[in-house]
């Protein structure tokens, strides 16, 4: 039922968009393969579909998400999150956003919660974005995870990506590397690929 109310909601939303462009929004759908480096985690598939309305008078980037990661080596979820989250630029090239989220899947059973919990945390990221020649950037990034319910630290992720994105495309594709930090554990290394479409 969760299922077709979350479809019925795009739908919809999609719909409003077509009917009035000042409620237009941007879909976004990125997926990534993580090659675990260390062999200590396994590889994991990423894919998250975010919906992206800018509010100009804010210089404010909303948007709702849903974002799901499997672990090929556990066969399991690594992470599963819905959520709410703001972004602005500071300057030409650093930005910060601001989220929140409903968490759940093996991530939390490295950590002091009870296996398969579910929870709410927040997710604060700062980083760069810097334009090369044409159509590349470099993006360099950090994320800070805070437990709302146990009021502490959860996870902490640095991320570092090269993405192409040629002008005036719905596409980008990326190339990294990503850190995590599970705080009362151990820590992943993972060679990124990306590919990113835009609606």
């Amino acid at each position: 039922m969760r299922h077709i109310l979350k479809i019925l909601l795009i739908l919809g939303l999609i719909q409003l968009s077509l009917i009035n462009p000042a409620y237009s929004y941007e879909i976004k759908e990125r997926n990534e393969y993580l090659l675990d480096a260390r062999g200590d985690d396994g590889d994991i598939y990423l894919n998250r579909l975010s919906l992206h309305k800018k509010l100009d008078f804010l210089d404010l980037d909303l948007s709702g998400f849903g974002e799901a990661q499997w672990n090929f080596k556990q066969d399991d979820w690594e992470k599963l999150l819905i959520g709410l989250e703001a972004s602005t630029y500071l300057w030409k090239y650093l930005y910060i956003s601001q989220g929140i989220q409903f968490i759940s899947g093996q991530i939390l059973d490295h950590m002091t919660f009870n296996p398969n919990n579910k929870s709410i945390d927040t997710t604060t990221k700062i980083g760069i974005n810097i334009p090369f020649l044409k159509d590349f950037s470099f993006k360099l990034w950090e994320e800070y995870s805070f437990n709302l319910e146990e009021l502490e630290n959860e996870y902490a992720e640095s991320l570092a990506e090269v993405t192409y994105s040629p002008n005036n495309s719905s596409y980008s594709i990326g190339i990294g590397w990503r850190h995590t930090d599970r705080i009362h554990n151990f820590d992943s290394d993972y060679v990124t690929s990306s590919f990113t479409l835009r609606f």
